[in-house]
């Protein structure tokens, strides 16, 4: 009898605990390191990507310098799962490196962290060929926001031959748009520029705090911000006019406005470090610092009240498109099929709202798990979500699929309101599987599962597990006692 117990208590041991490792292995935390293609062009970049998975990236440990290639900028991406309410996410750093020449360069391996989390990875041989024909841009042209964020620090040679030199540079607040409808995106860069022809030392004074305040104020209570998580400071040189610039940019984000508030951008003042070379001997040049303040200029910036429409406020505004897979377009009556529809474009993809389902009396649609991926790069926020349906035809014959979902959004190119509709035709056999299950209501339906669904009230339910807690605690216990016991007669 003890051994039956024993063997018992065991197999639900074993049971519990592959359940518990499947559970926290579903959605684990992972770290790891991808490297971009080992064959570019000399007029290409390369890649190093930091991807973690249900781990939220808030400090790291810096990206590897690589012989031959400067470092060139920072994006990040993101997305979101959701299967079953079970919600993963994951989140990416892509540092870009430019050569600097033609050549064959080693990246040696290296290490990062993220937190308490580390990872490594091999390193590998890069092959920089010639410049590969690419399309020209204009680094202040129609979009001077096509700039990715840069990392590094912000220095400029030291003069020692000058006398309170009056700076030439200036501190800016740049958008891209004036007027905007309400949802729609609006660039927001801050970037403090010296020119070429500068002679007086500068350096940042305090720039985290001075940061944060600056954010605030610039930051209207209503607008969702989409942040491209500028690290570090590195200078991009930049012609205005025709005047050479080197710009330090400190912060970037996209602001989506969710009401028809029109909003301003005050005066924003930073302030630098100014060096006087207040003058010479042997040991060379004595300096004095003194605090330099540095002013913007104020925007406004209107905000459009969007369109009469039945759906107004609950749609999502930008410029869209509607992706569809289909597990198989040929299923039997009442089986069940996985179907796609993806949500793809720039605007405020964390504001996606789900397709509306159209009641039918052709199809049972359940709710759908969500997937949702963001990616900020070159001044704009793109990504897509995806809406992942289980469906079961109840009819036999072909059934349209734009006549059960439709997906409505505020186009800001064409100003008006866009209906998108899958295009998928499914086509419903009787099968022969189920011939002996064929019923109006399938066991996979909806309405079969309320039908077998246990009609136990909760408070009794509770109780029954509460017992059966206490119960297999005891017979736990006994079982240990019995298997001491039969060690101590041996």
């Amino acid at each position: 009898m003890n051994l039956v117990f024993l063997n018992f208590i065991t197999r639900r041991s074993l049971f519990f605990f592959f359940c518990l490792n499947v559970m926290n292995g579903a959605f684990a935390q992972k770290l790891k390191i991808v490297l971009g293609p080992n064959q570019i062009g000399s007029n290409e970049v390369f890649t190093v990507t930091l991807n973690a998975e249900n781990y939220d990236i808030q400090e790291y440990s810096a990206f590897p310098n690589i012989p031959g290639f400067s470092k060139a900028g920072t994006s990040s991406s993101s997305s979101m799962r959701n299967i079953n309410g079970q919600v993963s996410n994951e989140t990416s750093i892509i540092q870009n490196y430019m050569p600097t020449k033609e050549g064959v360069f080693k990246l040696p391996p290296f290490e990062m962290k993220v937190g308490k989390m580390a990872t490594r990875s091999p390193g590998c041989i890069i092959k920089v060929g010639p410049p590969v024909d690419q399309k020209s841009t204009n680094p202040f042209g129609a979009n001077p926001f096509a700039y990715d964020p840069f990392e590094d620090f912000f220095g400029k040679g030291q003069s020692q031959d000058f006398k309170d030199v009056k700076p030439d540079a200036f501190f800016s607040v740049q958008t891209d748009k004036k007027e905007i409808w309400a949802g729609e995106g609006i660039n927001l860069i801050l970037s403090f520029f010296v020119s070429d022809e500068n002679q007086a030392e500068l350096d940042f004074y305090n720039l985290g705090s001075q940061l944060s305040e600056l954010v605030k104020k610039l930051k209207p209570s209503n607008c969702w911000e989409e942040n491209f998580g500028i690290e570090e400071i590195v200078p991009r040189k930049v012609k205005i006019g025709k005047k050479g610039y080197t710009e330090y940019r400190i912060y970037q984000a996209t602001l989506f406005p969710l009401v028809a508030k029109s909003f301003s951008i005050p005066q924003l003042k930073l302030d630098m470090v100014s060096y006087k070379i207040a003058g010479s001997n042997f040991f060379g040049a004595n300096r004095k610092e003194e605090i330099k303040p540095f002013y913007s200029k104020p925007i406004s910036i209107k905000v459009k009240d969007l369109p009469p429409h039945p759906l107004k406020g609950n749609v999502a505004v930008g410029q869209f498109v509607m992706e569809e897979k289909i597990g198989k377009k040929l299923v039997g009556l009442n089986q069940g099929v996985g179907f796609e529809l993806a949500i793809k474009g720039e605007g405020n993809i964390s504001y996606i709202p789900e397709p509306q389902k159209i009641k039918s009396e052709l199809l049972d649609v359940y709710s759908p798990n969500t997937n949702q991926t963001v990616q900020r790069a070159g001044g704009r926020i793109t990504g897509q979500k995806v809406f992942s349906y289980l469906i079961i035809p109840k009819e036999i014959g072909s059934i349209e699929l734009n006549k059960s979902f439709n997906w409505v959004y505020f186009n800001v190119k064409t100003m008006t309101y866009d209906t998108l509709r899958p295009s998928g035709v499914l086509k419903v056999s009787e099968s022969k599987k189920m011939n002996s299950k064929a019923s109006a209501t399938a066991e996979d339906s909806f309405y079969g599962m309320i039908e077998k669904a246990d009609n136990t009230p909760i408070g009794e339910t509770r109780k029954a597990h509460k017992w059966l807690f206490w119960i297999n605690i005891s017979i736990g216990f006994m079982a240990v006692v019995t298997l001491v016991l039969s060690f101590m007669r041996r």
